[in-house]
């Protein structure tokens, strides 16, 4: 069975088997489409700078994956009011802003990502300021608050 990544809404994102997409998709008819970028599918919530489609251009000028995508609109713009869902249609990469976000897996290494709560699933908080990259391997978490301290070095 293949998994695949999607961003069915603007607060939605899915990677999973077809069936996951079909029991995941988005019901509510209030919800705006994502947008294309190039190959790349991406939701964006909240209030961004305009800049941030020229930061994912110059990415995939770069050829760069989506996950590095995500840490280049954080070290470029200033994460706060704003969440991504980003996809290339195999990871799922996302960036929570001050809001954070929710995540539900449905199966082994099934995921559903909702920046609102989903109703009825029991769900983990995906905390505010964190870059996270969803693939069929598995997932891979940064918070962006998380000092970092070499134990080495001596602080003077």
């Amino acid at each position: 069975m293949t998994w695949s990544a999607a961003i069915p809404c603007a607060h939605r994102g899915i990677l999973g088997p077809p069936r996951t997409h079909v029991d995941w998709a988005c019901d509510h008819d209030d919800c705006a489409a994502p947008l294309q970028v190039g190959p790349w599918t991406v939701a964006v919530s909240g209030t961004i700078e305009e800049s941030w489609t020229l930061v994912l251009d110059r990415a995939q000028q770069q050829r760069l994956p989506v996950g590095s995508a995500v840490v280049q609109l954080a070290n470029e713009i200033e994460v706060g009011g704003y969440s991504v869902l980003l996809s290339d249609g195999e990871d799922l990469a996302l960036l929570t802003g001050d809001e954070g976000s929710h995540l539900v897996q449905p199966g082994v290494w099934e995921y559903v990502v909702s920046g609102r709560p989903l109703a009825g699933s029991p769900s983990t908080p995906i905390p505010p300021r964190t870059i996270g990259v969803l693939s069929p391997c598995g997932p891979t978490w940064w918070r962006l608050d998380t000092p970092q301290h070499n134990p080495k070095e001596n602080p003077a």
